[in-house]
């Protein structure tokens, strides 16, 4: 309950208006035993109607106060979680949109989905019907003292089967917890299972995959189901004692009762008023307990969550430059990912000057990817400096650096949203004049345009399952347009023509010739021929652990480029055209072997 209480702390006023329509509510509902222990004491005895109708008038206004006190207290009670579930919702979003990749990459597969859930738990756990039955238990004394009040003896009863009740539940919630866990643990698992199946839907069917498919999804059933009955047995065992409790405390309550009335010591009004009473004593000892293993839940779910807003966030703010012209440096970096046992390079250090064109190349998984996201300032480097400009973009205000930047990934992945805002994802005023017209130029340049114009909604076409229903060279194409909607000076491509028939490549081939006359750096991860010939330097991330960067020549191919102090601008030759062999740009400082 300790969030409960911090929930309360952070508007005292609130809670204490929470606590005084808790009190007026449950007064009023003293009303009902009050009114059979007068009826049938009073009425029953002497026969006079005024006194019914009286009473019965009574009651009626009281049960009218109580239900509009309870009402006025649920409004309360769900002011009070809605800053806090706000600031908690904010802190999710903020972690799975700001959290460092370098960061987010170490996370377990389908845990962002498990963050979601356990947000909507700590919600669900802290609402307005768990408040006010976690309020209630206070008054609990207000009801067993009536009960005293009509016989010690009664209320003696009710708190035995209370306090048994209470035992009882609480006995069984440390297993209850671990059952929890482990149900959540497998039902992830069979979750991330068919996640993957529906996903490779083509492999499955291809490779004849859906034996393996049934196996496993026939084990984590058996697994689930072994789980969900071992639950749902303590479950019913717990609603059963529950039950029992009730029923043995209302046989008590009339045996003892019955004795005490026939002895004098009570009367039968009195007997009915003190069963109801405890009725309503351990109604509200179920609510409050069901209650706190809610709030027990939420508590659990919150401390996961609070892991997850505890991994680092990119900053708001940071340097920026009044003009970035393009230059990038990689000085004696460094980067290995987490658990693997050596780095995927080391000691890398040259300097890109504006306008220059690099092809990255190599084989599958010797880091090429992770180099355009260095490049790119998405993963940060384990050791040394990516500087812009003189610059490290770690030093760089996120936003800012991201707009001078043309990123264009190995796997688009998209936003379950039409084609145009995909592509107009960064725009401020994506429905303006200016940006149409760019974003049609995008879509024109990227060859997207014949695409889009065999759907019935074109550019307002929906994306879903993050764009992976679509062919991947037309994905491809989109992740070009949303690139071209920047405006910086550096473009990096992560194999911008894999995927693609001859006429995206062309389009590939136009744009990245459109970007060089405009003098802007260029970063190619790419195994095309006709780009790597069109780059004036090639980085070969098969060379271990430093990559070889080399001037990209026929007669200079093992030659290594000019140190990043000797660097300078380039100077343009041949464009990038299918079959050419001469280059896009060439270093003017680099001696042709």
């Amino acid at each position: 309950m300790k969030e409960l209480f911090r929930r309360l702390s952070l508007c005292p006023r609130l809670a204490w208006e929470i606590l005084a329509a808790s009190f007026l509510a449950n007064l009023m509902s003293l009303a009902t035993s009050i009114y059979v222990i007068l009826v049938l004491n009073r009425y029953v005895g002497y026969g006079s109607d005024g006194t019914l109708y009286t009473l019965t008038t009574g009651v009626l206004i009281a049960s009218g106060l109580g239900f509009a006190f309870s009402e006025v207290r649920a409004r309360l009670a769900g002011a009070v979680s809605l800053a806090p579930d706000e600031e908690l919702g904010e802190r999710t979003l903020a972690a799975l949109s700001r959290a460092r990749l370098n960061d987010m990459n170490r996370l377990p597969a389908g845990h962002h989905q498990e963050m979601l859930g356990a947000l909507s738990t700590v919600q669900g756990a802290f609402d307005a019907v768990n408040i006010s039955a976690m309020l209630d238990a206070p008054f609990l004394l207000m009801f067993l003292l009536a009960i005293a009040l009509i016989s010690p003896w009664l209320m003696l009863l009710t708190f035995v089967a209370v306090a048994v009740s209470a035992a009882l539940t609480l006995s069984g919630l440390r297993q209850g917890e671990a059952d929890g866990l482990a149900l959540r643990k497998q039902s992830l698992t069979h979750s991330n299972l068919m996640t993957s199946a529906a996903a490779g839907a083509e492999t499955v069917r291809a490779y004849l995959g859906a034996g393996f498919v049934q196996r496993a999804w026939r084990g984590q059933q058996a697994a689930l189901e072994t789980l969900r009955e071992a639950i749902n047995r303590r479950r019913m065992k717990a609603r059963m004692r529950m039950e029992t409790s009730s029923v043995l405390l209302r046989v008590a309550i009339y045996a003892v009762g019955a004795m005490l009335a026939v002895s004098g010591e009570m009367n039968v009004g009195g007997l009915i008023g003190a069963s109801i009473l405890s009725s309503k004593v351990l109604g509200m000892t179920t609510g409050f307990l069901h209650a706190y293993l809610a709030s027990r839940r939420g508590e659990e779910a919150l401390t996961r969550l609070q892991e997850f807003h505890a991994l680092p966030l990119e900053p708001l703010s940071g340097a920026a430059l009044r003009q970035y012209t393009g230059r990038l440096e990689f000085r004696d970096v460094g980067f290995a990912y987490s658990g693997t046992a050596s780095p995927l390079f080391e000691s890398l250090n040259f300097t890109l000057a504006p306008g220059s064109v690099l092809a990255v190349t190599g084989r599958n998984g010797a880091g090429k990817s992770t180099f355009c996201r260095l490049a790119a300032g998405l993963l940060e480097p384990g050791r040394g400096q990516v500087l812009a400009d003189g610059v490290d973009l770690r030093q760089m205000a996120p936003d800012w650096w991201r707009r001078q930047l043309l990123y264009m990934p190995q796997e688009p992945a998209f936003l379950n949203a039409t084609v145009r805002e995909n592509i107009t994802l960064a725009e401020a005023e994506p429905d303006s004049p200016e940006t149409q017209e760019r974003l049609q130029r995008a879509v024109n340049a990227a060859a997207l345009r014949r695409f889009l114009d065999t759907s019935r909604e074109g550019l307002d076409m929906a994306i879903s399952e993050g764009g992976r229903s679509l062919p991947l060279g037309i994905r491809r194409r989109i992740a070009l347009a949303r690139a071209l909607m920047n405006t910086g000076r550096l473009a990096v491509f992560d194999d911008p023509t894999e995927a693609l028939d001859a006429e995206g490549c062309q389009a590939v081939y136009m744009v990245l010739n459109a970007l060089a006359r405009a003098g802007l750096t260029l970063v190619v991860a790419t195994a095309d021929p006709s780009i790597i010939k069109g780059a004036g330097y090639v980085l070969d991330m098969n060379e271990k652990p430093t990559p070889r960067l080399s001037v990209s020549t026929p007669a200079a191919s093992s030659r290594q480029a000019a140190p990043p102090s000797q660097t300078s601008p380039a100077a343009p030759t041949a464009p990038i055209s299918s079959g050419m062999s001469s280059g896009l740009l060439k270093p003017s400082n680099a001696e042709e072997a």
